[in-house]
């Protein structure tokens, strides 16, 4: 039976989770990156994540985690070669995958 959820609920359905938060990395020399953590509630250690970003990477590396009970952490690494590349405040979102 499909029970339907409520507008605001973060579940989609009993097996995948959503999340967005607005974050706003900081400029990123060459090798260098930043942890920035958003609330998923439901989310577990274990879960996959999918990261999706509201712009283009300009190639970093991005890799989204379950730190803990309800928060994901999103990593994004600069491995371009020399460039520094510096991302605006957007809104980020999550699909967290339970297992």
């Amino acid at each position: 039976i499909d029970v339907p959820l409520p507008a605001d609920s973060p579940l989609l359905d009993s097996k995948r989770l959503i999340a967005s938060a607005t974050l706003n990395p900081i400029d990123l020399a060459d090798g260098a990156g930043e942890t920035l953590s958003m609330t998923c509630i439901g989310a577990a250690l274990g879960d996959f994540v999918l990261v999706s970003a509201p712009y283009d990477l300009q190639d970093l590396i991005v890799t989204g985690y379950v730190q803990s009970s309800d928060t994901v952490e999103i990593r994004v690494q600069n491995e371009n070669n020399g460039a520094n590349v510096n991302l605006a405040s957007g809104t980020w979102k999550v699909m967290v995958f339970k297992v």
